[in-house]
């Protein structure tokens, strides 16, 4: 059952944008578009062009297929990860920072 929003001109809104396990409204387009796209008769065609594809990329194809098979990629990072992101990040920052401590320096003659 739908709590209802309050938005925030006090107006209230019939869905709840919290949906518990599994996001339902990205699957009912999905479920849509799956439906149309076999209604429309296309599957044919993209067996065809997939199959085209693997004779003629026979590597790349099986990359695909090894990336797929492993599913999506954690979006756990290690601290040590982290660090170093962090670090790269400064390391691009730093001489646009010292640039504009420069400049503001040499505008108020302070070194």
């Amino acid at each position: 059952m739908a709590r209802g929003v309050l938005l925030p001109w006090g107006m209230k809104t019939d869905k709840d944008p919290i949906q518990g396990e599994g996001n339902k409204v990205s699957a009912r387009h999905y479920n849509r578009e799956v439906r149309e796209f076999i209604a429309d008769g296309k599957v044919d065609d993209a067996a065809r062009e997939a199959a085209h594809y693997v004779e003629a990329e026979p590597r790349d194809a099986q990359r695909a297929e090894a990336k797929a098979r492993k599913g999506p990629k954690s979006a756990r990072v290690s601290v040590d990860e982290l660090v170093a992101k962090g670090r790269t990040v400064i390391e691009r920052v730093r001489p646009i920072v010292d640039r504009v401590v420069d400049r503001v320096r040499s505008r108020f003659n302070r070194k």
